[in-house]
């Protein structure tokens, strides 16, 4: 080869070589960024997906605490509420992640690598068993067949007519009255000013889908947990069980983030996981796979259900119900 042709060679060499590290770079920022959007009902998965990595990469030697760092600082920005395992879990991480930064050049140390794993994975499984564990009650409630069901919500509870929302649904699936308080657009102080109303009908249970409006209108997280609080008490002060929806408000970062996992875990309260909101967004017409379906679960506004999205929305609340209560709250098949 000319000497000319060497020379113009070597920054070809050069951005060859650069390129898988320029393409490992990018997917590393996709999975953080895929990590950031997770919605709390998958955090477990989240979590175990880096552990997964750092066990992958301590097998082969390497020192693989970078997985841990950034699946604690995602924890951290994801607000997960401070239970035992949660705790648990971050110390964990931490421990593992700064014995292999300490000691990341030192190959020898990682001969039992399998020690920081084992813990790892252990603390994953008390978190996973928690995290699912609040989202049931813990008291089996008696079901009574003359008291209601009452929904309090907004939008996504009150309907984009001609959709009257999933409690229109839900009253073909159980066995109990169902009434409607949803009011489009109300935050949790304009729902806690509806509880007399709410109350009023005497329900056994009360199904409350409130908060994004909230974050909307920029309350703080302090003021929507007071104001939930206090209906929650409000309705077991009248005798009704409560059943609480979870929302997930922001995609990389939610002030509110994991917010009704905390009181459930708190009052010991059914849970409906944001799962619900999940399946109707993802079939949304502005998003994949919705956009290649020919019947999306949300309007045109790509905002709130249709009523395949509502009737979606109602089988989950429907799965939280049945958890309470058993088959007897389910309609009588004609």
């Amino acid at each position: 080869m000319e000497p000319g042709n060497a020379g113009e060679a070597e920054p070809l060499t050069r951005l060859s070589r650069s390129r898988p590290s320029l393409f490992a770079q990018l997917g590393r920022l996709f999975v953080i960024a895929l990590a950031l959007l997770s919605f709390p009902s998958v955090l477990p998965w989240m979590v175990a997906f880096w552990i997964g990595c750092h066990t992958f990469l301590a097998k082969r030697g390497k020192p693989g605490w970078v997985p841990l760092f950034i699946c604690l600082v995602i924890l951290i920005a994801k607000l997960a509420p401070r239970t035992p395992a949660v705790i648990t879990i971050s110390i964990v991480l931490a421990i593992v992640a700064a014995i292999r930064w300490k000691h990341r050049t030192q190959a020898q140390r990682f001969t039992r690598w399998w020690f920081g794993a084992a813990a790892l994975w252990i603390a994953w499984a008390f978190l996973y068993f928690e995290w699912n564990a609040i989202e049931h009650c813990s008291r089996p409630p008696a079901l009574v067949a003359n008291r209601p069901i009452v929904c309090i919500g907004d939008s996504l509870t009150d309907g984009m007519r001609p959709d009257r929302g999933y409690p229109d649904q839900l009253k073909a699936m159980v066995s109990v009255p169902v009434v409607n308080c949803g009011f489009s657009g109300i935050s949790t102080s304009q729902g806690l000013g509806q509880m007399e109303r709410v109350l009023g009908h005497d329900p056994q249970v009360v199904i409350i889908e409130l908060g994004g409006h909230d974050f909307l209108k920029g309350y703080s997280r302090q003021s929507t947990k007071a104001n939930l609080l206090k209906m929650i008490r409000q309705c077991r002060d009248h005798g009704a069980e409560v059943v609480l929806m979870e929302i997930p408000r922001g995609f990389i970062f939610d002030p509110y983030a994991s917010l009704e996992r905390e009181i459930a875990y708190q009052e010991d309260l059914e849970l409906v996981p944001d799962t619900w909101l999940r399946q109707i967004v993802i079939m949304g017409p502005a998003s994949l796979p919705g956009l290649w379906m020919p019947e999306s679960r949300l309007s045109d506004d790509g905002i709130h259900s249709n009523p395949k999205g509502s009737f979606s929305i109602a089988k989950h609340v429907l799965r939280a119900l049945h958890r309470m209560y058993g088959d007897k709250i389910l309609a009588a098949k004609e």
